[in-house]
Parts: structure tokens; sequence; C-alpha cells
């Protein structure tokens, strides 16, 4: 495999003497960069001369991950949270992310131009957004918000019942079903459905609450598996009747794999996604209390195997981190607010567990971490790839490296001082080295830019 630029001309940067790896296989070689685009990858003898050449030592190279699930500026400040969280993403490989954010009580048009323009003053990497339907009025203006925007991702919320910690408003049967009907009309238009049944979520935690239980598992139990497979399965039905492309959230029950497979099988325009969280931790691990709450819940040791059978047979598309710095009470579980961090240790938790321990492919890891949700976002032809002309966001891995996890951010973290085998050593975004050696570069802060825009930014 090869593909190099004339010899004459020069390149800024090359990574050379590395194993390649790419959605579709691996090769020993390297990649040529020029300004922020890939102009030559093959093997050694195939790059060109540059002004910077980084010798990898047999080390992996790979496209820099696009995490297609976040939240960020929820507890903290938007603009902090754009700056120090995309930091530690750069730690972790990650070149993209892709933020569920909220508007609930304007239109995303103006929302949209105040975060874009915030976060590309912060981000060190490219960002992009979905938006989440918090009012009915939000459906109507699908299509007027994806032109003028470049958003064709949007986010139906299941599960959170009224009053619940961090004011969510779960979206109802119809307004799931008409956002999908009207998401289908765009060119790459897609819904995000977090699954689970509101009512019935509603009802068992009150009779949970009544029992005065306060350990994680109660939580679990609280939101039992099939309050969460009910609703995979009716949202499928529906993206089959609307023919709008599917993406489920956070899968975090072993039955989900499977529904999603079946659903491909008759046609159905699906994709699942799973986190590292659902992966590496059950609610019964005696390390954990409240601040572990997570929605949907962490869950038991069958469900994390399920979630592996299908990680590794290809029934789950993607990890997203569902990665966001809450502010935990410490106290009360059931008015705790849910959610964790791992940008950062995402990829060496995969490596560890699923390259290491369970013999995924790197190719398959390149798949779920950055081809596939690129495909699904609209984003291939520059993220997610190594080709000429795609962006130069590169990560290299050292397979062998062991080092420990040390949490010293905002938010909180269920591995601190877990050792993980497969760490990112060095991070670049767009030509750029944003992290290496485990440090993010402070002035590659407001270097990141939105890679949802509108069409006519595109053809400039």
């Amino acid at each position: 495999m090869s593909s190099a630029m004339e010899a004459n001309v020069k390149a800024d940067l090359v990574l050379k003497n590395g194993r390649v790896v790419t959605h579709a296989g691996e090769f020993h070689g390297g990649v040529a960069v020029s300004g922020e685009q890939i102009v030559a990858f093959g093997s050694d003898d195939a790059l060109p001369e540059a002004g910077r050449v980084i010798d990898l030592e047999g080390r992996v190279l790979m496209p820099g991950i696009v995490d297609p699930h976040c939240h960020l500026g929820v507890n903290y400040g938007y603009d902090e949270d754009m700056a120090s969280e995309t930091g530690a993403a750069a730690i972790g490989g990650v070149t993209t992310v892709l933020l569920f954010i909220r508007n609930p009580e304007g239109s995303y048009i103006p929302f949209y131009k105040d975060r874009r323009a915030r976060g590309e003053a912060a981000a060190h990497i490219d960002f992009g957004f979905h938006f989440g339907i918090q009012r009915e009025d939000h459906i109507p203006e699908i299509a007027q918000v994806a032109e003028a925007t470049g958003v064709q991702s949007f986010k139906c919320h299941m599960g959170y019942e009224p009053g619940n910690p961090i004011g969510i408003v779960s979206s109802t049967d119809a307004w799931v079903f008409d956002a999908m009907r009207e998401a289908a009309k765009l060119p790459q238009g897609v819904v995000s459905v977090h699954c689970e049944n509101t009512e019935l979520a509603y009802l068992l935690k009150k009779e949970m609450m009544a029992t005065g239980r306060q350990d994680l598992a109660a939580y679990t139990e609280s939101r039992p598996a099939f309050v969460e497979e009910e609703a995979i399965a009716r949202i499928i039905r529906w993206a089959e009747v609307t023919r709008c492309p599917l993406y489920i959230v956070h899968t975090s029950v072993g039955a989900g794999p499977a529904l999603a497979r079946k659903a491909r099988s008759r046609g159905v325009d699906v994709m699942m996604e799973t986190c590292p969280h659902y992966l590496t931790r059950t609610c019964h691990d005696a390390d954990l209390d409240a601040t572990a709450k997570i929605s949907p819940p962490l869950r038991d040791r069958e469900d994390l195997e399920g979630l592996w059978a299908g990680v590794l047979d290809g029934s789950i598309d993607t990890f997203g981190t569902d990665h966001v710095p809450f502010k935990k009470n410490g106290g009360d579980l059931w008015s705790e607010k849910p959610g964790v961090v791992s940008f950062a240790w995402e990829l060496p938790l995969m490596l560890h567990f699923g390259v290491h321990e369970r013999g995924l492919s790197l190719s398959h890891l390149v798949r779920l971490n950055s081809y596939n949700p690129a495909r699904r976002f609209g984003l291939l032809a520059r993220k997610g790839v190594l080709a000429v002309g795609a962006d130069a966001d590169l990560v290299v891995v050292d397979l062998d490296e062991k080092r420990m996890v040390e949490h010293t951010g905002k938010g909180t973290c269920l591995y601190q001082g877990w050792e993980l085998k497969g760490w990112p050593v060095l991070t670049v975004s767009r030509g750029r080295v944003v992290a290496e050696g485990g440090a993010v570069d402070p002035d590659a802060a407001g270097a990141g830019r939105c890679v949802t825009v509108p069409r006519s930014e595109l053809s400039r």
C-alpha cells in the first residue's frame, strides 16, 4: 500500500517506521503531513522528506479517535470544559468530539453560533454537535436548523423522570417518531436515542426509594435491563417505519447487540454504541458507591460479557465515552447526578481489556473508535481514516507500555489506580502535535475547529 507526493515536494511532518493500522488492515510504514492534511501514506521509502520526522520505532499509528458522545458545559462552565476536557481528550488520543447539547429555552440557530464561537476559542481538538429535542417545537425546526448550522443529528432522551437531578426533558413517543420523520428527510439526518421506558423507570424508582436502600445496585434494580431492552426494540421499530437512520447511545444491556443485529438483517439502518464503563465495571463492584451512578446504570457481569460478545462479533458499532464532568453530591443516591469521565482512558481501557485480554484486532478497534462514528455522522471524508486529503488526525500507541490511571481533573473517574497495558503516547490534530507523553500542549487551546458546519462553508 502506498500513496506518495511528487518526489521533489517536502512535507511538514512525517511519521515513519510504524505499524500503521486503518479500518481495513495494516502495513509497516508511515504517513506524511503537509499543513492540516495527510498528503502521503505507505512504506517508508515511499514517503517524502519532511521538516520534522518522527521515528515510531515500530509503535502503532492509527487514525485519531472520533468520540461521538460527550456532554460539556453541563455542570461547569462551557468555556472551561471546552478547554480542560478537550485537553484530556487529546491526551487520550481523541482528535474529534461530538457534544450532545441541549437548549431547553430557545432556537438552536443562535445557540449554535454562540457555542461554536466559544468552542473554537477554547478547544484543543475539533468538535461538533448533536442537538437534543427538549420541546415539541424543536421538531418542526429540524430542517431549518440543519440548513443553518450543518447539524443533522438530533437526540431524543428517554428514561428521565420528572424532577430528575439534571433537568433533562424526556421525549414522548410522539416526539421521537415525529423527529425521525423529519430527520429522515435530511441528506445525512440521524436520530440518536437514549433508550429506557420512561414510565416504567419512574414507577420502579419510586418503589425502590421506598425501601430506603442507598447502594449502587439499588439504582440498577430500579431500572432493570428489560426497561432498556423494551425501549430499544420499540425505537428500532419506529426507525424501520420512518426509514430514519438510528443511533442507539450508551447501550448497557447484553441483549442489546442481538436486537441491533436482527434489525440490520431486515434492512433497518441502526448503529449501536456502548461505553467503556459498561465493558469494565459492574454495579456490584465493592469499591463503587453512589458516586458511580450513570444513566443507564452499570449492570451485572452477564450484561458486561454480553456487550463484549457484541463488540467482538460486530453487533456493536461504536464506542463513545459519554464523558461528563459532574460535581457529585457524595450523599443521597437518588438525587446524585449520573455521569463519569473517561476521555483520557477509553483507548487504554479498550487496548487492555479488548486487544490484550480478548483478542480484539486493532483494525476492528479503529472501526469502533474512528471509522464508524465518522461514517454515522457524516465526517468520513475528513475524519476517521488514513487517506490522502483527510485531516491529519493521528494517534501513536505503545502497546506494551504499562501505566497507572491517575485522575486529577474534574468529574468522577472509575479507574483510579488501575494499571493498564497499552497507552497513547502522541496525538496529532490537523497536523499539529497536541499531546505527547501524557501531557497536552497548552498552546493548542483554541486550535480546535467545529466540524458541523453549514454546507456553504464546506464548499469554500
